[in-house]
């Protein structure tokens, strides 16, 4: 019996937040936390049957270690490792380059040499968020989210210099 598209996401996702809860009660080490969900992308990738899903997984996956690598405060290397992939896969949607871009911007006190760009995206979060419609109530959560991130950042954007370009995410 084959399962459709719907059914194995959610499986998925079943799969992932109840290992996930796991590692939650056993109050696992971020380096445990990566391995095991490493291992669940590799057998979810082999189940994959199109591009569209593995990619999912991937971004899934990447999404989760980085906000625990946040959460454990990790140093760039690997915060940043995590960062990098889920740049190189893109962003499933506004509510996930959101997400990514306010803990980016909320951990640079581990490693403020990477404010520039992580102010510059968080910017360009917000003008995307700003482009959706007033009566969408994502616009209003998403632009909440972003206020927080830059009351409670540590690290201030720093000044724009004469020149520089700024970038799109």
């Amino acid at each position: 019996m084959k399962t459709s598209r719907q059914e194995h996401s959610a499986t998925f996702s079943q799969e992932l937040d109840l290992h996930y809860l796991e590692l939650l009660k056993e109050k696992a080490p971020y380096e445990r936390y990566k391995r095991e969900l490493l291992k669940l992308e590799n057998r979810w990738l082999q189940k994959a049957k199109t591009p569209a899903q593995r990619l999912a997984v991937q971004r899934i996956i990447a999404s989760t270690i980085l906000t625990e690598a946040y959460g454990d405060r990790m140093p760039w290397k690997e915060f940043g490792r995590w960062l990098r992939r889920l740049l190189q896969l893109g962003f499933r949607d506004l509510g996930m380059r959101v997400h990514v871009t306010c803990l980016y911007v909320q951990s640079l006190h581990l490693f403020p040499q990477q404010a520039r760009e992580a102010w510059g995206m968080l910017e360009d979060a917000e003008r995307r968020v700003r482009r959706l419609r007033r009566e969408n109530p994502l616009r209003e959560e998403h632009m909440e989210a972003i206020a927080h991130a830059r009351k409670v950042a540590r690290v201030p954007r720093p000044p724009l210099s004469m020149g520089t370009p700024t970038r799109e995410w």
